[in-house]
């Protein structure tokens, strides 16, 4: 009779376990370095190398597709895909979504502006007063920006390259992002000589993976932390960090 019940414990785990594997859909746009698509719509990129691995030691593969940034969240908070890829997190967006404990990349945000107009910032909110500002739509700034909002003249760009063609029209006086993100787009659209970087930064923020507010992403978040935490602790993050030359929390 043990014997028996001992045999079907461990029936249960394994066929259990091989039951609850899947394949993870995963979803985000391009950000360069972190989760980039190529012609084909194949995946590269930090965070696809560390979710596969995370993924992989709970039993999972990932699929991962290139959406609009407002879409790719939208999805994933109504629970039609399992991993939002990189969002940074934000009080609006603690309402939205499950975020992973890890944060396993970190931007500095900052100004773009003309030289003529390099001198609007240098750390003072108060002298950007009814100045035009370009803000990424779906992007989160931090709360020096969110307390500085209403007095100043906020657009919304759809992309980083909208933004850049913006501040080059003379429609926007500053652009907010960060220099990962941009300086490939300054290269494609030959700009790198027109824009410079302001200092210091407006915010640094760090970047997740983040889950449907619902019981299924709860348990995926947990199973996930777990397996993610491994690949920090073992050096894993750090060694994926410097190939795809990122920078991490310390």
């Amino acid at each position: 009779m043990t014997r028996n019940w001992a045999l079907m414990l461990l029936c249960a785990l394994l066929f259990g376990g091989a039951a609850q594997a899947r394949e993870l859909l995963a979803v985000g746009t391009q950000f360069p370095r972190i989760l980039e698509f190529d012609a084909r719509g194949n995946a590269r990129g930090l965070a696809v190398d560390l979710l596969t691995r995370a993924a992989a030691q709970q039993g999972h593969t990932v699929r991962f597709e290139n959406l609009p940034w407002a879409r790719a969240q939208l999805v994933v908070e109504q629970g039609l895909a399992d991993v939002l890829v990189g969002p940074y997190r934000s009080p609006e967006r603690l309402q939205r979504f499950l975020f992973s404990q890890l944060a396993f990349y970190e931007d500095a945000l900052v100004f773009y502006a003309s030289p003529a107009k390099a001198e609007l910032w240098q750390g003072d909110w108060s002298r950007l007063s009814g100045r035009s500002v370009g803000l990424v739509l779906g992007w989160a700034y931090g709360d020096a920006m969110e307390q500085a909002r209403s007095s100043l003249l906020i657009s919304h760009p759809g992309d980083v390259a909208t933004g850049l063609r913006m501040l080059q029209r003379g429609r926007i006086d500053l652009l907010a992002s960060n220099e990962r993100n941009t300086t490939p787009v300054l290269e494609a659209m030959g700009l790198s000589a027109q824009f410079l970087v302001l200092k210091p930064p407006i915010a640094v923020q760090t970047g997740h993976f983040a889950y449907s507010r619902n019981a299924s992403g709860e348990e995926l978040r947990v199973n996930l932390d777990r397996s993610l935490e491994a690949l920090r602790s073992n050096g894993t993050l750090r060694e994926l960090a410097r190939q795809w030359a990122v920078r991490i929390p310390d």
